[in-house]
């Protein structure tokens, strides 16, 4: 990052956040204590800077080791000006996915991934395009490769609609819901023509996870949302032959029993499932 970004960040550097949070990113490079919604309003002023527009491109265009990042937060800067700076409309889809393919090598740690994809919401408007360049992401066998494409698939595409229109989860899940009656059957066809990434995303769980325990977690996570959002068909994917390995998927029914919209029968059910 150029050393004039380092200095404004410099500025809203907090010493207590910086030792609170060094502790919970591990693999990060060294912090300098600048809070996310801080980080967020610096990279928005940097995108809708309006007598430079393509300024946001040239303060994420220093990959060629002139402007390496030294600190965490500039890394999570770069995510987000990315992130805020493909969703504008004048972007292509190939521009997008170049900004994508070239900040994917930097993500080192949990914090910069979920950022940037959380804020990656390009993907609503070229959703097809980026589920094809995410392949080889999914089945990579890099730890953050597989994270960042898991953590996309729970950020921009879990709970949209073949309209588009992000839902809402499920504020309770008991077992009528995932009983596997005549009635849920014929609601999941209906809900898998409703929702055309659900079974994608199950099918893309549907597997071991041994890339590391943030891509463990990041499928155990993603598992864990299917679930409340779609109940039954999680859980036929759950009970019928499930291919994940043992790690993450007893971590997926930990994380569902955690959770507070399961009721205490289906939070019964999940742990009769352990291995």
């Amino acid at each position: 990052m150029r050393e004039e970004i380092r200095e404004i960040l410099a500025q809203y550097t907090d010493e207590k956040y910086k030792e609170f949070s060094a502790g919970l990113i591990p693999g990060a490079k060294p912090l300098m204590g600048v809070r996310l919604p801080q980080l967020r309003q610096i990279a928005k002023s940097i995108v809708n800077d309006k007598e430079n527009k393509a300024r946001w491109q040239d303060e994420t265009a220093g990959y060629d080791g002139v402007y390496e990042d030294i600190y965490f937060e500039e890394t999570m800067l770069r995510g987000m000006l990315i992130g805020y700076g493909t969703a504008k409309k004048g972007v292509s889809c190939e521009e997008g996915l170049v900004h994508f393919k070239a900040f994917v090598p930097y993500i080192d740690n949990w914090s910069v991934c979920d950022s940037f994809c959380n804020s990656f919401t390009f993907a609503n408007r070229y959703r097809e395009e980026v589920w094809e360049f995410m392949q080889p992401y999914l089945y990579s066998d890099k730890e953050y490769e597989v994270r960042v494409a898991l953590i996309l698939l729970l950020s921009q595409y879990l709970k949209y609609d073949s309209e588009n229109k992000k839902i809402a989860r499920n504020r309770k899940v008991c077992m009528a819901d995932i009983n596997d009656s005549f009635p849920n059957q014929e609601l999941s066809v209906s809900t898998r023509e409703q929702y055309p990434y659900l079974e994608k995303i199950l099918t893309t769980l549907n597997r071991p996870f041994e890339q590391g325990y943030y891509a463990q977690m990041a499928a155990a996570w993603l598992m864990t949302e299917t679930f409340i959002c779609f109940p039954y068909e999680s859980a036929r994917l759950l009970t019928d032959d499930c291919h994940m390995d043992v790690w993450t998927y007893n971590k997926a029914l930990q994380k569902i029993r955690e959770s507070l919209n399961p009721d205490q029968a289906v939070k019964d059910y999940m742990k009769s499932l352990k291995k």
